[in-house]
């Protein structure tokens, strides 16, 4: 998410959360890959109705580059006021994208994802060595991709407390335990897909392209 867009959504985080309620937009934002369901679950644990707003937009920010828009648009039903203001605002502030253009780059990212799927290599299941050379390479950001891979910040306090003062092997078990759950799915083509969904890179994964 650009840095605009988080600030757009501290701005009114108050208004936002006094408003809202979390249950009637969260299966859009699933169907738009913004959350996963372990997302979902982690939100709709929280006890109290701002609680799960609060989760909801502290999620938000750590997403891909469309969340902001795709929030906007899960809004429109019945946040219709909410979803404008929050474009305007979006407007006066240099930004340019309109919910139809969003529309537009969510689709294009979707067939790129799949022309890649369906190539030769998007198909192929990663190896434990394209692992390893991968957990080289990813930062800070392994944490973001975890929980896009679906698992719960308890396996990533578990990854930590296993291999504890080595980042590459935390990375690297991450990554071997995805592989292991998703099997003949575990392939180049859905992990570059993750990766992307959480704004990694290119740089990161272009060896494996």
């Amino acid at each position: 998410m650009e840095q605009r867009h988080r600030d757009i959504l501290r701005r009114n985080r108050v208004k936002l959360v006094k408003n809202v309620k979390v249950q009637h937009i969260t299966n859009f934002l699933i169907q738009e890959d913004v959350l996963t369901d372990t997302m979902v679950e982690e939100i709709m644990a929280e006890k109290t109705s701002h609680g799960r707003v609060e989760q909801l937009l502290d999620t938000l920010v750590t997403r891909g580059p469309k969340a902001f828009m795709m929030f906007c648009k899960s809004l429109e039903e019945l946040y219709d006021w909410l979803s404008k203001d929050l474009l305007e605002q979006d407007q006066r502030r240099g930004g340019t994208t309109t919910a139809v253009q969003c529309q537009e780059d969510v689709l294009e990212d979707k067939m790129a994802t799949m022309n890649l799927q369906d190539s030769p290599r998007g198909k192929d299941v990663l190896t434990e060595k394209e692992l390893n050379k991968l957990a080289d390479k990813l930062g800070a950001e392994w944490e973001k991709l975890a929980i896009e891979l679906d698992f719960k910040k308890s396996e990533l306090y578990k990854f930590k407390e296993d291999n504890k003062n080595n980042v590459h092997a935390q990375i690297f078990d991450m990554l071997c335990k995805w592989k292991e759950k998703r099997g003949r799915r575990a392939t180049v083509g859905n992990l570059i897909h993750s990766m992307h969904e959480v704004s990694i890179g290119e740089d990161v994964y272009k060896f494996l392209l």
